[in-house]
């Protein structure tokens, strides 16, 4: 019998429903079993790099959430249905999905002088706000802003690993993205940075 699998706060709660192995019986199976399927999604979208048109589709949303969890959740890539304590109304997800696509295309063709990393900060902190996945939704916003800084031959930030659990790096990170909720979107900008190499 799986104990209950305690999310951190900030974090969509977690139902053991839907999940595929047998093996994973606690918290830890279940972040050691992520762990190993978003590391096989990294291999596969960080290494051949696409372009930002094949990227900004809703369709690319969907499969890069089910290469990241698909081996673990047999929802994965998969909109949720109910109502969780954030994101839109189910029935939205997929309208917002497609504008938030239609959108980033525009700010690549808008040439206005967005650098492209407010550009993909951008695009993460809409993911996170649409919240479109069950569950997941802040590690597929990430990497998907991270598939999209790879298309644009851009560096790549290190998230650190304390996003997933309490700390002061979620702590600044929730913050950055409550600011960003608001319009002001430097914060997100700063903490991406921060994880940037020299």
């Amino acid at each position: 019998m799986i104990e209950p699998f305690r999310a951190p706060e900030g974090s969509t709660p977690i139902d053991a429903a839907g999940l595929r192995s047998r093996h994973v019986t606690t918290y830890a199976d279940l972040c050691v079993a992520e762990a190993e399927n978003i590391l096989a999604a990294q291999a596969k979208h960080l290494t051949r790099r696409a372009s930002p048109e094949k990227v900004l589709t809703e369709e690319f949303l969907r499969r890069l959430h089910r290469d990241m969890f698909g081996a673990v959740w047999d929802w994965a890539g998969t909109y949720r249905r109910v109502q969780t304590n954030v994101g839109v109304a189910p029935a939205a997800i997929r309208e917002e999905a497609a504008k938030l696509c239609q959108d980033a295309r525009f700010w690549d063709a808008a040439d206005d002088g967005m650098p492209v990393l407010e550009r993909a900060v951008r695009l993460h902190h809409r993911c996170v706000w649409i919240h479109p996945f069950p569950n997941g939704n802040g590690r597929h916003a990430r990497m998907l802003a991270d598939v999209y800084l790879f298309s644009h031959r851009h560096a790549l930030p290190a998230w650190p690993s304390g996003l997933a659990g309490a700390g002061a790096a979620r702590a600044d990170y929730l913050a950055a993205l409550k600011a960003a909720d608001a319009g002001d979107h430097q914060g997100l900008v700063a903490f991406t940075r921060r994880f940037l190499p020299d």
